[in-house]
């Protein structure tokens, strides 16, 4: 599938680059960046990935793209290429891709994912078809996944076979892992957990992983842990006009959301290291999705679920918070048992004594964040090469996004740095979108990390 754009070259032009080790300069191959893309974009309903509804991504689509694009050089044993996938689950494999360097040391470029969230046109108000890419006259990128992260793969993509083209081996060896499942990444073995499992980052403890899923370039020093929740509420139904007989589970539901939000904020206030790191966002507890079963307006509804998440900045434990939240829901239920709800609470009790009740679950498992070390080689590094390839001071900040097992790695020895192109407003919105200036530029950033000493 082509994309509706003009001659490529021209929509942006990078300047002169240098070499990356010697031979020819590289830059980013903007046609062939845009047709991986534009397959890759093609294939996203697919890879949309919610189970709950449905929606389990086939991530070997993707990485027979990636494979058959760079077999020629697979076959020269230029790239080392590796398939991975946690058994029960061969349709949604990582790859692991390593260019050995001429010389010590290591360098991963690990985290860009196959996966994408969901896209719905009519209900999220989509302005073009989000499953196509559509390349506008000034270089904006426009589809379900451009920034996140299938624009990460095709320019990591066009990277290595430029660089198998041209013969150029990078001085350290380089790893690049393109994992499955990252945006279901509470679900376990599958994805980079069986990636880890199977041992294939252990020798990146020697260098330094930069895990290439973030955006607007940073270098990203923090990230946020995240649990999900889901909160049951059993009311009584019945007449709306009779409500002495009814416990309305929709007005409980809201009540019970809201006590549970303040007495997060209460006990996970912004906190003092947040400063330091550059967080644009606090600690957040929030209900996304609400389902109410119901079929007339007269009838006070008698079921409620309300899922949400927490997001906490990583100075704090997110067991604690996940733990804390269940526990409260615990208290209030025993309070509403005793008639001792909180003032301003909707009816609990009917006239009968039928009393509503309120029940806290996790919902998967949690992912913990990560506060980068900021004394990092790897970091200064990075902060350099993207100072360099756009001309301008690097500006670290941090968010509340989630990674998965970055935490994890991170006590196990790796040095994790975190960037990525594109823009962070479109994370997981629509009309998700990007500027060709910005995978030029990401091309040139990672093309310096790796002619870094």
């Amino acid at each position: 599938m082509r994309p509706n754009c003009r001659l490529y070259s021209v929509l942006f032009d990078p300047g002169p680059p240098s070499r990356l080790v010697s031979g020819p300069v590289l830059a980013l191959n903007q046609k062939r960046f845009i047709d991986i893309l534009s397959q890759l974009i093609a294939m996203t309903p697919q890879l949309q990935n919610s189970p709950d509804v449905g929606l389990v991504p086939e991530e070997r689509l993707p990485a027979e793209l990636v494979l058959s694009t760079l077999k020629p050089h697979i076959d020269s044993g230029f790239i080392e290429a590796e398939s991975l996938a946690a058994p029960g689950h061969e349709a949604r494999p990582s790859l692991v891709l390593t260019v050995k360097g001429t010389g010590e040391g290591q360098i991963g470029f690990v985290g860009a994912h196959f996966d994408v969230v969901p896209a719905d046109r009519e209900k999220e108000g989509w302005e073009r078809d989000p499953f196509t890419l559509w390349v506008g006259d000034d270089g904006t990128l426009y589809a379900r996944g451009v920034t996140d992260c299938l624009g990460h793969v095709a320019v990591v993509t066009d990277l290595l076979a430029q660089m198998a083209e041209a013969n150029q081996r990078p001085r350290r060896t380089l790893k690049v892992v393109f994992i499955a499942n990252e945006e279901e990444a509470p679900l376990p073995e599958i994805g980079l957990d069986y990636v880890v499992d199977q041992g294939k980052l252990d020798d990146l403890k020697d260098g330094t992983i930069y895990w290439l899923d973030s955006a607007d370039f940073g270098p990203t020093v923090g990230t946020g842990g995240v649990a999900m929740w889901e909160l049951r509420v059993a009311g009584v139904t019945g007449h709306s006009g009779m409500t002495h007989n009814c416990v309305n589970a929709l007005e409980l539901a809201g009540a019970a959301s809201q006590a549970l939000t303040h007495w997060f904020h209460s006990k996970f206030p912004p906190h003092p290291d947040e400063e330091r790191w550059g967080f644009v966002t606090s600690s957040t507890l929030k209900a996304t999705i609400i389902d109410v079963p119901n079929n007339k307006i007269t009838k006070v509804p008698g079921t409620a679920v309300v899922q949400g998440d927490i997001r906490l900045t990583p100075f704090y434990d997110i067991e604690e918070a996940i733990g804390g939240a269940v526990k409260f829901i615990e208290e209030l239920d025993a309070r509403i048992d005793k008639d001792d709800a909180p003032r301003g609470f909707p009816r609990t009790r009917t006239v009968g004594g039928v009393r509503g009740k309120l029940k806290l679950t996790r919902k998967g498992r949690f992912m913990e964040g990560i506060a980068c070390h900021l004394d990092s080689p790897g970091l200064a590094r990075l902060t350099k090469a993207i100072s360099d390839a756009r001309g301008e001071e690097a500006k670290a900040y941090s968010m509340t996004g989630s990674l998965p097992l970055v935490r994890d790695l991170q006590r196990r020895g790796f040095d994790v740095q975190i960037t990525g192109f594109g823009r962070s407003t479109y994370y997981h919105a629509p009309n998700e979108q990007a500027k060709l200036e910005h995978f030029v530029q990401g091309f040139d950033i990672l093309r310096r990390l790796l002619a870094e000493e």
